[in-house]
């Protein structure tokens, strides 16, 4: 047959669509191609088997998964997982925990981070796979950051809506003080199956399992669940028997902001400003304004992301513009040390693993900041 860049398209019918990302992008090998048929057709027999049927009625996201309460969490443990998947050369961090966070994870090993990534440019989400791995790596960089700070070192690490967050089994957070405490807090129900998920890989005695044993044993990493709707933040995190007060600490609000009224982030903000020093640091995410408006206008990746977590259950509410979230943060109590996005870590982090993005696979639909409590 011809190949795809081999055909014609008259002036007067431009492709659109799926066509267009064909014409843009190679095509699938023949492999490739064989590989992707046969895991669509696994998935679907896997969804009929569960007694998930009629299909119509699934809400299926792009690696198969039915729309649950942990939906979006799910999601980026499935990006965390392909970022691993890369060889070590190419890849900005390793969890090797994410495997066990999602469902079908063997599914996405067999098909490896390269035609996965395929996967995402056909369907127009070229690019958030690896917004989201900046994220996360930037996360990573500056809670080491700021534990080694000569000054005032942080003391604990406090995990908002932590989902499947694993950095308090893959980071080494206790080189420089050995008291130091990981509290994650979120939702009852997704607490409870990550924590099964934990067990799962503490039981299974390697050095990685191991690892989550010790610290779990150790209860440098602690669990606190809170339902959001219906506890007080401060009174729940401050009576917490491994929370302590005014000290210097590190806060993580990830991926957190969008799905939550203003109202809400702001109520947050200040309840955590009473409970930690000043001088403490906030790593903050938002989505940008321009994200917000009428789907019809945006670049299909926005649509496309949008389109996701509002078939998970999570669809986005608030973004701000730059200039509105640091005034925003200035009335909570906070002052702006940076406000960056995907495209300022182009030529850092991916450019240092071979991996820099070019045009529209370059998403800044999300910011990173860091805010300092005032």
């Amino acid at each position: 047959r011809p190949h795809i860049r081999d055909c014609t398209v008259p002036d007067n019918n431009p492709p659109s669509g799926a066509y267009r990302s064909l014409l843009q992008n190679p095509p699938l090998s023949y492999r490739e191609t064989t590989k992707l048929l046969w895991t669509r057709l696994l998935l679907v027999s896997l969804c009929f088997i569960a007694g998930t049927t009629p299909a119509s009625r699934l809400a299926i996201n792009i690696m198969g998964n039915a729309v649950r309460k942990d939906g979006t969490a799910q999601g980026v443990a499935k990006v965390r997982h392909w970022e691993s998947l890369h060889p070590p050369e190419k890849r900005l961090y390793h969890d090797p925990y994410a495997f066990a966070m999602f469902s079908g994870s063997i599914i996405q090993q067999w098909m490896g981070p390269a035609l996965i990534d395929r996967v995402y440019r056909w369907m127009g989400m070229g690019g958030f796979s690896e917004m989201i791995s900046v994220r996360t790596k930037w996360i990573d960089d500056q809670i080491e950051e700021a534990i080694s700070n000569e000054n005032a070192p942080a003391k604990q690490l406090l995990i908002l809506g932590a989902g499947y967050d694993t950095r308090g089994f893959r980071l080494d957070l206790w080189k420089n003080d050995k008291d130091f405490t990981v509290i994650e807090v979120d939702q009852p129900e997704v607490q409870m199956g990550k924590l099964k998920n934990l067990l799962w890989l503490s039981n299974r005695r390697d050095e990685d399992g191991q690892r989550i044993a010790d610290r779990m044993g150790t209860t440098k990493v602690q669990f606190l669940p809170m339902d959001f709707n219906k506890d007080d933040l401060q009174q729940k995190i401050s009576s917490h028997a491994g929370f302590r007060c005014n000290v210097s600490s590190v806060v993580t609000m990830e991926g957190v902001t969008q799905y939550i009224p203003k109202e809400s982030t702001a109520d947050t903000l200040k309840k955590l400003r009473r409970i930690v020093s000043p001088g403490s640091t906030a790593l903050i995410t938002y989505v940008d304004q321009k994200c917000l408006g009428d789907l019809e206008t945006l670049p299909r990746q926005y649509r496309w992301v949008r389109n996701l977590a509002a078939k998970a259950g999570e669809p986005w509410i608030s973004g701000w513009t730059k200039e509105e979230f640091e005034k925003f943060l200035k009335e909570c109590g906070y002052e702006v040390v940076s406000d960056t996005s995907q495209e300022d870590y182009n030529d850092t982090y991916l450019k240092d693993v071979g991996r820099q993005l070019e045009g529209e696979d370059l998403l800044n639909m999300e910011r990173f900041v860091i805010a300092k409590v005032l």
